[in-house]
Order: C-alpha cells, then structure tokens, then sequence
C-alpha cells in the first residue's frame, strides 16, 4: 500500500486534489464519518453523494486500510475508477478497477490502495477468500438500493453479512438517490442517516400526452440545443435509440458551428480513439452532434459517446437504460420517450427508475436548472405516471409545477427461495459446516431480511424454512401478491375443501361473481409417469409464466388454514417446488456432517466458487451427461448463459459464436458477417468464457472427463481470441 498517504489527512487530500466539503458531505463528516461511522446518504443526483464515500476511502487508505467502491454496472465501474485516478493518483493513491472473470482471484489487486468493483466481483472475491479483503476499512456501496433486486439483492445482501464477518469494525457507506423510508436501511446498517431532498440545480419535471410523439420530441430537443444545452433521449429500445438519433442529426447539425464540427471530427481520428469499434452509421452521426449509446456498441465506443458529451461536441445522446444509474452526464434534459415497460407494455416503468433517469438532467456547475420531461400517448396514461411518480407539488423556487419524488421503500430480496438456497450454500462454504437451527436461528437472524420483518412487526421466529417448503410459500412463487393477500382475506369467494389426501388437495371455489370451478392440486401421476399439477375447470389452471389462476390461490390458501400438515406435503410437490435444503441436498451440494451440521461437498464448494447459481446447475446437470460432440457443448452453453444472465442467444449469435472460436477472422469482421453487434457478440464471448470454465469445473468433480476436456479446449480458444482482439474492451 501507499506508504505516504498513512500520516496525510483526509481534508488535506481533499484540498491537493482542488476539492472542499460542501452540503451534505460537511454533513456526513459532522455525523462521524472520518472517524469511521457507517453513513447512508440519501439525496438527489448531483448533489455531492460520491464524494462522501470518496471521502470514507481517503480516510481507510490514510490509516493504513484499503478502501472498496462497489457499483452496479461495468461502465460506471469503470467510470468511477477513472475520475478516482485522475484525483488521486498524482496523490500517491493507486486506483485498480476489476469486474468480470468470477472464477480468479488475483492477488495483484491488492496492491491497489482503492479497489472499484461490481457487486458481483466483489461477492466472487469474498467467496474465493482473497487474503487482502482483511485489509479493507471501507466499503463503498453505491445504488445501495440494488438490495430489493430480485435477481442481484440477494447476493449483495449476502455479500454485506460476510464483509462484515470478515472485517471486525469495517466502515459501510450507502449511497442512493431512491430509498424509501431509509430509516429502515440505515438501521439494519448501523448508519448515520444524511438525507436530503435539495439539488444544487432546480429539476422541473413534466408528464405530456401527445399523439405527435416524434414532433414533439424533436421540438423538445431543439429548444434546449439552440440554448446551448445538452439532451439526454432515454428510449424503449436499441433500435429506438439508433432511430430517433438519425431522425434528430440533421436538425441538430445545423446549429453545430464548422469549427465544432472540425473539433468533433479531429477527435473522432485521433490516435487514442483509432483503436475503437464504431458501427458505421454512429461514426456518420457523431459529426452532427448526436449519438446513441446502448449494450451493443462495444465498451470502448460507449466510451466515446460518453467523452463527447461530456466534452459538449455530441449535444444529443440516445440510449437505452445503458446511462439510467450513477453516470455524470452533463445533460440539461433529460426526456422519456415513453413511460411504458418494455417487457411488459401494458406496465408502466418502475417509478424510482423513472426518478433516477430523470434525475440526470441538471449538472451543478453546468446548468442553472434540470427539465424531465415524460411522454405519453394521453391524459389517462399521463395521470397514471403522475399518480405512481408521487402525484405534483410547487417548487418554491420557482413556481413550477413539478413531479414528486415519491420512492418504494427498500427491502429484502433473501426471501425467495431460490435466492435463500443460494446463500445457504454460501453461507456453509464460508462458515465450513452449520446446523440448520444455527444458520435460521442464527447467521440468517443478522440479514436484511430478517431486519425487514421485525421492523414491520413481523414474529422473530421461523422467519426462515430452509429445511421446509410450506403449502403458502409454494403458493406465494406463483401467485401474484395482491391475489395472495386476496385469498388470505377471504375476497376471492367462498372455498370448500372437499378432497383431502396425501395425492389430491381439491376443492370447490365459488367466486364473488357468481361462478363456481372446480380445482386441485394433485400428484396423481399419468402412464408415462408425468404428474398431473395443478388443474381448474377455468382452463388455465397456470399461466406460461407460472402464474396461478385465482381459484386455485384461494384454494390453496384455504387448505393451508384447514389441513395445513397434508397441504404442506402435497402443494409443493404439485407445484414441483422444494425446500431450498431438500434442492441443495437432491443436487449432491450438501451433506449431512458430524452431530447433524451441515456442510458442502466438493461440488458444493466448486459451484460457489465458481459463481453459479444452485438453479442453473438444477437445469444443466442431467444436460451435461449427454453432451458428446461440440455442437451440444454449444447448446448447453446457449442454455446456461440464458440462465445465468438472462441474455437469449438467437442462432445468429450462435454462429458468430462459433465462426469467432474456429477462425483468425477479427471479431469485428465475425459480426458484420453474421449480422449481430460487435458488442454482443464480445459480451456473449465473454460470459462463455466464464461458464465454460464453470463446466470445465462441475464435469471434473462429477467424472465427465470428456465434457471436461471438451470445455476445457473451447475455454482456452476463449481466452486466446478475446486477449488477442485489438478492442481490449472487455474488463
């Protein structure tokens, strides 16, 4: 570590690198944050929320310790590094950025006095047990309220338990712009609480119905370009974005002058940015001053869009949810293309994301004021938006009418039981060997999750059923939560339980609105052996996404009251759900150890190391023993990086995939000829260097040499390919 920085204040840091405390970072340190208390700041974009954790890191590194900064995305990882260098490392600091590549542990990066990390890498780092973690005083969470995702919460939730095993009075520091009832979070994390719902720049927000979308956007746009301002355009989708970017450059160019043309174009051929992989119709655009910016330009190009909007030379950027969190853009506004979910068009956004997005417009030192500005397709949409954004108040600043900022609260994701499987085996990796009573009784007692329910008056005991899935938790996995809370208070209609057995719970459900279906859940089996499930005399027993039908969530509500012992036995086997230890034990994960504590066997501890989720080796292992050639090495591939990632891999990408492992063909060239994003394809590259590493691993333990050696040879054509492209992209 940085032998001079150990006897150099924190302000004196601050004042070398041109910086003073000001707002809420005067008070965070009035709150004891350079003496090492765990702070959650909570306040809009732009007023000063990173610089308090930098300041936390400053103080770790001068006292000897290392400092952790943890984000959500690759880029802004890679962004938040950046700005930490250019600040300190003419300090003495040295600042080392690291994502990706879960299955190494190098020990170089503790040589850095400040580490930025994904969530995930840093989870890998831990679980790979990397000696210099000890070393860390600080860590640095920011998007803090990534803890309610429902894929990646409960992984850093897990992550924050363990750090905090590790590290005997290490120092946490929270940072969101989203949190409801903080409090909430502030107490499970021991923190300061700073809140604050001022902006050094006045943001003005506004929801229009329009039937003009496209005029009207473009009006919107030009407006603040010939005010010498900077637009943000957050679309649906990456065609969207590349669309509405060529439709704005030629009304934008013509108020670009010929010398900032010339500027834009000088960089565009510099040395430094020859090596970056632009498509041909975004290096026709960045000229005009416009770009689009989404997961499928390369990291490099992404980047320079980034660059030359901060710079001013792109007054114009259209992209997808790429820069929704954390990036500092200098935009003075930002506009929703629509306020629809993209997965879901009859949803609207989640609320704290459209407050995020719309919190990138108005940069202190560069605007006097920030504009949001939604777009709807009518009034009923546009009162939906403002209804679900917070409903209006009057800025007193300014008189405008403006959006209130009305965010969900944060809470635990740990309560799924897919989720709780996963960490119960990390939680016995890490530990060596627990009881169940101990981790339920116990570890678990210490989690967000448990924190959540006693906040909310929940019951302190059998908060958790590792060993047992219940008749309700089975249903709660396929019902939706406001027909969950229905059939509990009896609003679903009158149930008769008329078939009680340990095969078939059935009954009779007579709706408020007249009509009557008959219902079960069975584990009557059929010739070929298949379980007949869940059925409804409605039709649609259970939707393609799982989805319980009305009649049998009251149903099964109303056993679980009247036979709860039968209805816990046969509901979750209807439902073909298992207790989160009966899965990791079926899977041969864990096993039974001495005086009945549990413990990973070796492929327990291999999937944990190697970062795999429980259910994805679920889903591969009986695949896996099949495989016999490298086309169905491939296919199990594809289906392990849906899993894990939730990317599909069309054929397209599959090829690409493949012409780019079996030829010298450069990778840009592969995916132009196979007409997929360069991006994708080295992102795909990537995530199957990763996973097929993984199988390596998993085939070794079960012994299956020949899928071992077969991954093993495709992993190295990998690494060969990826560090042998000219891009350097991936990190």
């Amino acid at each position: 570590m940085t032998e001079v920085c150990r006897t150099t204040g924190v302000k004196d840091l601050l004042a070398r690198a041109g910086l003073r405390p000001r707002g809420i970072q005067k008070e965070a340190v009035g709150r004891g944050l350079l003496e090492g208390r765990n702070v959650l700041v909570v306040s809009p974009t732009g007023s000063g929320k990173t610089m308090v954790g930098e300041m936390a890191l400053l103080r770790a590194v001068s006292s000897g310790r290392r400092g952790l900064y943890l984000t959500p995305l690759r880029a802004l990882a890679r962004q938040v590094a950046t700005v930490l260098s250019e600040r300190y490392a003419p300090l003495g600091i040295s600042v080392g950025v690291s994502s990706g590549d879960y299955y190494r542990t190098p020990e170089e990066l503790g040589e850095y006095d400040l580490l930025v990390t994904t969530y995930e890498r840093a989870d890998s780092l831990l679980r790979h047990r990397a000696s210099w973690l000890e070393s860390v005083g600080t860590v640095v969470i920011d998007e803090v309220h990534m803890l309610s995702d429902p894929v990646r919460g409960a992984r850093l939730e897990g992550l924050i338990m363990r750090l905090r095993q590790l590290v005997p009075g290490l120092q946490l520091i929270g940072l969101s712009a989203t949190v409801g009832s903080p409090e909430v979070l502030a107490d499970w994390l021991g923190a300061e609480l700073v809140e604050s719902s001022e902006r050094p720049v006045p943001l003005s927000c506004h929801v229009l119905a329009t039937r003009q979308r496209a005029a009207l956007l473009q009006e919107l746009v030009m407006t603040t370009v010939q005010a010498d301002g900077q637009v943000l355009v957050f679309t649906q989708s990456r065609r969207e974005a590349e669309s509405t970017a060529a439709a704005l450059a030629p009304e934008v160019q013509r108020h670009l002058t010929s010398e900032e043309q010339r500027e834009s174009q000088g960089q565009l051929s510099s040395i430094e940015n020859w090596g970056v992989q632009l498509p041909p119709d975004l290096s026709g655009l960045l000229p005009s001053g416009v770009a689009y910016h989404h997961a499928g330009l390369a990291p490099s190009a992404r980047a320079l869009v980034e660059q030359l909007f901060t710079r001013g030379l792109v007054r114009v950027v259209c992209s997808t949810t790429t820069l929704a969190v954390g990036m500092d853009l200098p935009a003075r506004t930002v506009i929703l293309t629509s306020a629809r979910s993209p997965g879901s068009p009859d949803d609207l956004l989640d609320p704290n994301l459209v407050h995020q997005m719309l919190g990138r417009a108005g940069r202190p030192g560069r605007d006097r004021m920030g504009f949001g500005i939604v777009l709807t397709s009518s009034r009923g949409e546009s009162a939906r938006v403002i209804s679900a954004g917070g409903g209006r108040r009057q800025d007193p600043r300014t008189g405008e009418e403006v959006l209130v900022a009305r965010f969900a609260p944060v809470r635990s994701a740990l309560g799924d039981p897919d989720a709780l499987a996963e960490q119960v085996l990390v939680l016995l990796d890490w530990l060596g060997s627990a009881a169940v009573e101990d981790l339920e009784d116990g570890v678990l007692l210490e989690s967000f999750y448990a924190h959540c329910s006693r906040w909310d008056g929940g019951a302190r005991g059998r908060l958790f059923s590792i060993a047992d899935m219940t008749a309700l938790a089975a249903i709660g996995r396929h019902a939706l939560s406001t027909t969950l809370a229905a059939a509990r208070e009896g609003v679903l209609g009158h149930v008769e339980v008329r078939e009680v057995s340990d095969r078939v719970i059935g009954g009779i459900v007579h709706s408020t609105a007249g009509s009557s279906h008959v219902c079960r859940f069975s584990l009557r089996t059929d010739p070929a052996g298949v379980i007949d499930g869940p059925m409804c005399s409605c039709g649609s027993p259970i939707s393609d996404d799982g989805i319980l039908c009305t009649h049998l969530v009251a149903l099964g509500v109303a056993a679980a009251t009247e036979h709860q012992a039968l209805a816990d036995f046969v509901v979750p086997l209807a439902l073909s759900e298992a207790s989160p230890l009966s899965m990791l034990v079926r899977l041969g994960l864990v096993e039974g150890g001495e005086s009945g504590a549990l413990r990973p066997t070796a492929l327990g501890r291999t999937v944990c190391r190697l970062y795999l989720r429980p259910t994805t080796l679920r889903e591969v292992l009986p695949l896996m023993s099949v495989v016999d050639s490298a086309d169905g090495l491939v296919a199990l591939l594809r289906h392990m990086v849906a899993l894990e990632t939730g990317q599909r891999v069309d054929d397209q990408l599959q090829q690409a995939l493949l012409m780019a492992v079996t030829t010298r063909t450069p990778l840009d060239e592969v995916a132009e000829y196979s007409g997929v994003s360069y991006r994708d394809l080295v992102s795909l590259m990537d995530t199957s260097r990763w996973l097929t590493y993984s199988i390596a691993g998993v085939a070794d333990v079960t012994g299956m040499a020949r899928v071992a050696e077969m991954a093993r040879r495709l992993f190295e054509d990998l690494e060969v390919r990826l560090r042998d492209d000219s891009s350097g992209d991936v990190v």
